[in-house]
C-alpha cells in the first residue's frame, strides 16, 4: 500500500479470486472477512471501501457476488470494529466496510486498523464506487464510476464508460469503452478506448492519452506533459498552465486554445492545427 501511516494486510483470497498480498508481521491482530450475497436481478453494485488495498474482479457467467480478505489492527478493540457487509436494497447492491475511524473513536498515536478486499462479482453490472485509501485494481466490468482518495489505481477492460474522480496516486486506464477523468495529482495513463477521453481537470503529474477510436479532449492541465497519440477523432486542449503539448498520429484536428508556458509538438495530424499566437512557430 502506499500510504505510510497504514499497515499493510495479507489478502485471504479463495480460489480465483487473485494472488495473496505479502504480509506485515507488525500487524498485531488479524481476523478473516467474508459476505456474499446472490446477484440474480441486480443491476448495480455500490462499494464503499475504507482503509486497505481493493482488487474487484468481474467474471463471465457469475452469479453471486463474493467479498473476502483479512482485516487487521493494532489493538484488539479496533480489529473488533472492523467489519464487512454485502446488502440489497431492490436491483442495488451494496458491499460496505465499517472501519473505527468511521465510528469516532479515539485513536492512539500508533494505532492502525485496515483491510485489504478482493470482490468478485458478475461482469454485466454496472458498479459505483468510493474508496478511502490504498491501491486498488478493478478489472472486467461492464462500466465503473469510481472516487479515490489516495492510492494508484489501475483499471482494465471497462467495456462501458469509465468516470473516475481521483485526489492522489497514479492512474492507469487499459481498455474502456469511454473516459472521463478528474486528477488532483500524479501520472495519468490512458490507451485502448473505443468513445471519446475527456479529461475535466488534471493538476499535477504527466498525462499520457494513446489509442483512442474517438476524440480526446482535455479541459483544464495545470503542470505536468500531456502525450496523445493514435487518435482517430481530433484532439483539444482549452487550457494548459505548464508543461510539454505533443500530439501524434491525429486523424481530425489538434487545436490548442490557450497555453502559458512549454513547448507544443505535433506529426501526422489529418485535419486542421490550432495553436495560440504566442507558438505560431511550434
Amino acid at each position: 500500500m502506499r500510504a505510510a501511516n497504514w499497515i499493510a494486510l495479507v489478502a485471504i483470497v479463495s480460489s480465483g479470486m487473485g494472488p495473496a498480498l505479502a504480509s506485515d508481521d507488525s500487524c498485531e491482530f488479524r481476523a478473516e472477512r467474508k459476505a456474499g450475497i446472490d446477484a440474480a436481478g441486480a443491476t448495480k453494485i455500490v462499494l464503499r471501501t475504507g482503509a486497505g488495498d481493493l482488487n474487484v474482479n468481474g467474471r463471465a457467467n457469475a452469479t453471486r457476488i463474493e467479498a473476502h480478505g483479512t482485516a487487521c489492527a493494532t489493538k484488539q478493540a479496533l480489529l473488533d470494529q472492523v467489519q464487512l457487509s454485502v446488502r440489497r436494497e431492490g436491483d442495488v447492491v451494496y458491499v460496505e466496510t465499517q472501519m473505527p475511524q468511521d465510528q469516532g473513536l479515539s485513536w492512539g498515536k500508533n494505532d492502525n486498523a485496515n483491510i485489504d478486499l478482493n470482490i468478485a462479482l458478475p461482469n454485466l453490472i454496472a458498479v459505483d464506487a468510493v474508496d478511502s485509501s490504498g491501491d486498488a485494481t478493478f478489472e472486467d466490468l461492464k462500466s465503473l464510476t469510481l472516487q479515490d482518495s489516495s492510492g494508484d489505481l489501475d483499471l482494465t477492460r471497462i467495456a462501458g464508460g469509465v468516470d473516475v474522480g481521483d485526489s492522489s496516486g497514479d492512474l492507469e486506464i487499459h481498455g474502456a469503452g469511454s473516459v472521463r477523468v478528474r486528477d488532483s495529482s500524479g501520472d495519468v495513463g490512458i490507451q485502448d478506448v473505443k468513445g471519446d477521453v475527456t479529461v475535466v481537470a488534471d493538476s499535477s503529474g504527466d498525462l499520457e492519452v494513446r489509442q483512442v477510436d474517438g476524440s480526446v479532449k482535455i479541459e483544464q492541465d495545470s503542470s505536468g506533459g500531456i502525450r496523445v497519440e493514435d487518435v482517430r477523432g481530433s484532439v483539444t486542449v482549452d487550457s494548459d498552465s505548464s508543461g510539454d503539448i505533443y500530439a501524434g498520429r491525429v486523424r481530425g484536428d489538434f487545436t490548442v486554445k490557450e497555453d502559458s508556458s512549454g513547448s507544443i509538438g505535433h506529426e501526422s495530424i489529418g485535419g486542421k492545427i490550432t495553436v495560440p499566437r504566442n507558438h505560431a512557430e511550434d
